[in-house]
């Protein structure tokens, strides 16, 4: 864990990539944590679980967070605003902090709209699929040359 590393200063490169291009704004805050679900890895071995900081594309995914975690929305905390390229180029470079804990969170449309395409992908391959007979999956199961026929030795 620990709290979100300072930024230095992204060199210069980086700095007219996002002048060039604009930031990726990231949204996040130290007071804004949770434990990483056991079944995660975490705590596996009978240690504590991970305390885990995430992030979020979009300030409005952050407060919602927030208010999802118990928090009132007059005690939300200053978000602390720092930029996806820069945080890519700082866990390259910066082998002193622990960048494990960070979790870039997606917004909620973006990952309804992936499971929404995957399901779609996923119809259209079931409805592709031609049928086939028993013997041909048999056949696939257990070529001839296994000496297996159905499923038992010959």
């Amino acid at each position: 864990g620990g709290e979100l590393p300072e930024h230095p200063p992204p060199p210069p490169m980086l700095r007219r990539a996002n002048r060039r291009r604009g930031p990726v704004p990231l949204f996040g805050s130290d007071e804004l944590r949770f434990k990483a679900p056991a079944d995660e890895g975490a705590g596996a071995d009978g240690g504590e679980a991970e305390e885990l900081t995430p992030l979020f594309l979009r300030r409005s995914d952050f407060c919602a967070a927030w208010l999802a975690s118990g928090g009132s929305d007059d005690a939300l905390p200053a978000a602390q605003v720092s930029d996806l390229r820069s945080l890519a180029w700082q866990m390259e470079c910066e082998s002193a902090f622990d960048w494990r804990s960070i979790v870039l969170v997606a917004p909620q449309d973006s990952i309804d709209l992936a499971l929404e395409l995957q399901q779609q992908q996923q119809q259209e391959q079931a409805s592709d699929a031609p049928r086939r007979k028993r013997s041909e999956v048999q056949r696939d199961l257990f070529p001839p040359d296994t000496g297996v026929v159905g499923g038992f030795p010959r």
